[in-house]
């Protein structure tokens, strides 16, 4: 199926609000994405190309604050993603649309629940297999859904020290993961000439998008902001889940 015109608008649309979204509140571009790009593209295009998009968002953060990183922190939470994100593709690659559609809705909706309720009370100790853990539930997340961030936002804001090497290092995290992830799904066969149209145009939108984002960050609330985009989430995984059954 070749795109049209009007869905290469609306994936810029899409893209552009993402990483909006993601430039004010530091979270969320992969979870937007993810709302709209299947119902645009099919699902493993939406899925790579998501993955794609995500990786470009951290890499600028990556290269202001590499000397923060902390590498160490990093490798048990990348060897659970590896081994995990693997099966996930592979899992999905075997699925028809309806089923992916009807796993997505379930996972948005059960997201939105635990960062409308609970996001920010669950306390971990940081130890190096609470990362290995947090790592496994990250590549289920983003291989299946490239939405890979709430297991390690929660790992990695409890076991950094400050502010400045949570983000460094959770953000060299996404690269490292999402160079991994889109590796596994180039060959899995997701990336398509669609996909490679989405990415030209995406790219611009998610550069203009991160733009604004900055330029009207103090004038922006990041809090109603994530409330707004989390009953997005509840309000699409159920409308996912109703229509595999309509």
């Amino acid at each position: 199926m070749n795109i049209e015109i009007y869905q290469l608008f609306l994936i810029m649309l899409v893209v552009f609000s993402a990483s909006y979204i993601q430039s004010v509140t530091g979270f969320g571009f992969g979870i937007f994405a993810m709302i709209f790009l299947p119902h645009i593209l099919m699902y493993t295009e939406a899925n790579v190309l998501s993955s794609i998009l995500s990786a470009f968002t951290s890499v600028t953060v990556v290269a202001v604050m590499l000397r923060k990183t902390h590498w160490s922190n990093i490798l048990f939470p990348l060897i659970g993603f590896t081994t995990s994100s693997y099966f996930a593709v592979n899992f999905i690659k075997t699925q028809d649309n309806d089923i992916l559609t009807l796993l997505l809705g379930i996972a948005l909706f059960t997201l939105s629940i635990y960062l409308f309720f609970f996001s920010g009370k669950i306390k971990i100790n940081p130890t190096w297999y609470s990362g290995l853990i947090a790592g496994i539930l990250s590549g289920i997340l983003g291989g299946m859904f490239s939405i890979s961030g709430p297991p390690v936002v929660i790992y990695f804001m409890q076991s950094e020290e400050d502010s400045d090497h949570y983000l460094a290092t959770i953000s060299m995290y996404f690269v490292l993961s999402g160079i991994i992830s889109i590796g596994m799904k180039i060959a899995a066969g997701f990336v398509t000439a669609n996909v490679c149209l989405g990415l030209v145009t995406g790219t611009v939108s998610m550069i203009i998008g991160a733009f604004v984002g900055r330029r009207t960050r103090s004038k922006a609330s990041p809090l109603t902001i994530r409330r707004a985009v989390y009953s997005v989430m509840a309000m699409s995984g159920i409308l996912n889940i109703a229509s595999v059954f309509v």
